[in-house]
């Protein structure tokens, strides 16, 4: 939309924010998290035209503070931020838990944000001396976040499960569904973190063991594992009379460490 346009602006503000919730909705967290991620990283209600900003040192003059309460878009019509932040939040971490546990073994995945909002508050949840028990929609994540990259996806679904705002979407039995999309979701984010986490503690891995530890079948856990081992997120392969997942420890060679020292003396 053009730059003077506010009103157009506004309408493809909202307009993004609906399909990234439908997204949501359809598991389609990938595609959720690029449609919220942008706007709900600044001030949400301005952009959605749902509230105007309230400040002492406001630069505005009277006219377009009557501008902006004009296009204000009337009560009935407004998409609620619990919601929005929850779906922007939950849909950031389940991208970057896995990304978090990769950096954390290998160092050339550190650079690699997937979303600094998420990034921020996680940063902030973890300064905190003293973490009492979740209240806010925010906080319930951040919870159940830790819960997840600690390896227990049992705690991560079920305070996720419990928030209410589930309840606001349109639907029969829609509130059930997302939370079943949800679990599922988590359990899938939950193998992979353990794998990229744990994986070089491992000679092998026992598939059975894995579907008992996360409660999926042998063909989820099987696409999972192999999906990483393409992308070699996984450096490992299948035998597949046992049913194990066998890990290839691949040492670095002389010079590729030597690479390696030169390329972070360069940066």
């Amino acid at each position: 939309p053009v730059a003077g346009d506010i009103s157009t602006m506004i309408l493809f503000n909202r307009m993004m924010v609906t399909i990234g919730l439908a997204a949501f909705r359809l598991g389609k967290i990938w595609d959720a998290h690029q449609c919220l991620s942008d706007i709900c990283s600044g001030r949400v209600r301005e952009l959605l035209a749902q509230g105007v900003a309230a400040g002492r040192f406001s630069d505005k003059s009277p006219e377009q503070e009557k501008a902006e309460k004009r296009r204000q878009i009337p009560y009935h019509q407004h998409i609620n931020l619990d919601l929005l932040e929850a779906c922007h939040l939950i849909s950031a971490m389940l991208l970057e838990v896995p990304n978090m546990a990769a950096a954390g073994v290998d160092e050339s995945r550190r650079s690699r944000i997937i979303s600094r909002t998420f990034r921020k508050y996680h940063d902030m949840y973890d300064r905190q001396v003293f973490t009492g028990p979740p209240e806010m929609t925010r906080d319930f994540v951040m919870t159940a976040t830790k819960a997840l990259m600690k390896g227990d996806w049992k705690k991560c679904s079920d305070l996720l499960n419990t928030l209410d705002v589930w309840n606001l979407v349109a639907g029969d039995n829609s509130a059930d569904e997302i939370k079943v999309m949800l679990t599922e979701k988590i359990k899938q984010t939950g193998l992979r973190t353990y794998l990229l986490a744990f994986s070089s503690q491992y000679d092998s891995l026992s598939l059975s063991q894995l579907c008992s530890m996360f409660e999926m079948g042998k063909n989820e856990v099987h696409s999972v594992v192999s999906k990483m081992m393409i992308n070699r997120d996984l450096v490992a392969s299948w035998d597949q009379p046992t049913e194990t997942i066998v890990m290839r420890k691949i040492e670095p060679s002389a010079l590729q460490v030597l690479a390696l020292q030169f390329a972070e003396k360069a940066t």
